[in-house]
């Protein structure tokens, strides 16, 4: 990867701009304008944007990705509130995330929001069985998660984010599911 000063702004400012305002509205343009460089400066670095956009997945994938995992690794005890506190201080990396989902019509969009938020969930599966008495396989409650993860995006609010919003949108999730799965469990 370019270490570049310019390449970095290039790219770091690609990824707030993606996570913000998503893919549809990251133009080159508004891009340059933003980065305060010259247009064709982009060109320098990268193709076109699909390169950037895969530069951003990778940048997503080696950093923020990353840096969660070892937060979860650290810092996860208990399910609530102690994902909601390490979710709250990686917004842009959720906001980034939620792009990826709401774009996942993009096989590509797709293929990096399964990845992104299959990565973790070896580390939060066991906490959430654990939390809400999820009498589940392990890989059985790893899919459960990853439907749950499916709905906390959809409806997540970047306006209103606080680690309270965000255990609150948590147990609203979880409580459409538990009926569910109590019912399943009984037949």
């Amino acid at each position: 990867m370019n270490n570049s000063k310019s390449y970095n702004k290039w790219l770091e400012t690609a990824y707030v701009l993606f996570a913000e305002e998503g893919p549809q509205n990251l133009s080159i343009k508004a891009l340059a304008e933003q980065c305060k460089l010259p247009r064709t400066n982009f060109y320098y670095y990268f193709e076109n944007k699909t390169e950037l956009i895969d530069k951003l997945f990778e940048l997503h994938f080696k950093t923020t990705t990353k840096l969660f995992n070892l937060e979860l690794e650290d810092k996860l005890h208990s399910f609530i509130p102690d994902l909601y506190v390490i979710i709250y201080e990686f917004k842009l990396g959720m906001h980034f995330t939620k792009q990826l989902f709401l774009n996942r019509e993009n096989p590509a969009y797709n293929k990096a929001y399964k990845q992104s938020v299959s990565l973790s969930s070896g580390l939060i599966v066991p906490k959430f069985k654990d939390f809400f008495k999820i009498d589940l396989p392990l890989e059985a409650a790893k899919l459960l998660w990853l439907t749950l993860t499916d709905s906390w995006y959809s409806r997540v609010n970047f306006d209103n984010y606080s680690v309270d919003s965000l255990c609150k949108l948590s147990y609203e999730v979880i409580d459409s599911i538990i009926p569910l799965i109590k019912k399943n469990k009984q037949h």
